[in-house]
């Protein structure tokens, strides 16, 4: 790529422009993101890449030819993937470019973009993905440079602000929520169906409630058994979930299963054999693991990602008075990059020009240097090298 003929982009779709199910067959799981680096990395075009998903985001950051249309390639990366088509689907896509790439990546690892401002999970989530994409190897220089940045910034942003203080996931909004609705019941047993970080941040969150017992189900038992003892619970299998479901008066599901892990069905015969049982249910997962909607029956609650993030909206405020200091060290070390990023972007030997320059430099001097003395080819070496030097350094300036 010659200079400055190459962008950074992150295109992606997020809760701020979407619904739940809008962006439910845009996720990738993450046994599949090693599979997705390497799909969109194969694209033409494509020089470096990573693929972000969590239950909130799906987002891709690339560097590219010039030429290339951002949204083009997400449509192709979905044919080759999984075969799904999102032309109608362009609206809700953003696309940021270069410095804009850079700043909006900044903001998501401070939590400043997330659907709880301030929350920590989205930092780990953006290592994993940084992860993925040097596992297939398709970061190179700029994304390598970029990631480190948003770590420094997320990290920073959460220690010397109020930012990350307090209530600050997805799972710890949804235990707020829980605390309002279960005011009424005396000791609640809960069951987490999953094993994971959000199921773990849920759990240390429950124990804020005056709960009862606690059961944990998990495709993988032993999994289950090993995570339960940890709090002195029981785990099962899924098979158990029905049995469970006549013991519990809250379920908190957060899986990475395709397909409904709670099915209308379980509940018809749940609500046969318990007509008198209040259920609430807490579905943090995408795909979403209960199938039922919301208006199902009165003796069961449902709450999703779209229930969290209207109760986040609610208690905003309480994180809002940090956001001017964290934006203070956003806007820094976002300085920071774009100076590294624009001289790179147009440095000649990243682009290949200085290479490229110096072969015609040899090139049209190989038939003539043998013909002359030692003393004349140093000094036509001097002089043509630094011919081709300035050429360089103005090719810079007038790219600028």
């Amino acid at each position: 790529m010659g200079p400055g003929n190459w962008n950074l982009y992150i295109t992606g779709i997020s809760h701020q422009t979407s619904t739940l199910e809008q962006r439910e067959p845009l996720q990738i799981n993450r046994n599949d993101m090693a599979r997705a680096n390497a799909t969109f990395s194969d694209l033409a075009g494509v020089k470096e890449s990573s693929v972000l998903s969590t239950c909130n985001r799906v987002e891709f950051y690339f560097t590219v030819n010039k030429r290339e249309v951002p949204f083009e390639l997400i449509k192709t990366f979905y044919e080759n993937f999984n075969g799904l088509d999102i032309s109608e689907m362009e609206n809700l896509f953003y696309i940021r470019k270069n410095k804009h790439t850079a700043a909006h990546m900044l903001n998501v690892a401070s939590g400043m973009d997330s659907m709880v401002i301030g929350e920590n999970q989205i930092l780990g989530q953006l290592k994993d993905a940084y992860s993925s994409a040097c596992a297939v190897k398709s970061a190179g220089k700029v994304l390598h440079h970029l990631y480190h940045q948003a770590f420094r910034v997320g990290k920073q942003v959460r220690t010397d602000t109020e930012m990350g203080k307090g209530s600050c996931s997805v799972s710890s909004a949804a235990i707020e929520l829980l605390e309002d609705k279960v005011k009424n019941l005396s000791s609640p047993n809960v069951l987490f169906i999953g094993i994971n970080q959000m199921i773990s941040l849920a759990t240390k969150g429950v124990f804020r409630l005056d709960h009862g017992d606690l059961y944990y189900v998990n495709r993988t038992v032993e999994k289950a058994k090993t995570f339960a003892a940890a709090y002195s619970a029981e785990g099962y299998g899924l098979e158990s979930i029905p049995k469970l479901l006549a013991k519990s008066d809250i379920v908190i599901s957060c899986t990475g299963s395709e397909k409904a892990i709670i099915t209308g069905d379980m509940l018809d015969k749940y609500l046969e054999s318990n007509p008198n049982r209040k259920l609430i249910l807490v579905d943090l997962a995408i795909p979403r693991d209960i199938d039922m909607a919301k208006d199902f029956d009165p003796a069961i609650e449902l709450y999703d990602l779209e229930d969290i993030k209207e109760h986040v909206e609610e208690h905003r405020q309480k994180r809002e008075l940090a956001i001017p200091q964290a934006q203070e060290i956003i806007d820094r070390k976002l300085s920071e990059f774009t100076y590294w990023f624009e001289h790179l972007r147009y440095e000649p030997l990243y682009n290949g020009l200085g290479e490229t320059f110096e072969s015609i430099r040899q090139n049209e001097l190989s038939g003539v240097m043998s013909r002359l003395s030692p003393e004349v080819k140093e000094e036509i070496e001097r002089a043509t090298r630094s011919m081709v030097d300035k050429l360089l350094q103005l090719k810079v300036r007038t790219s600028e």
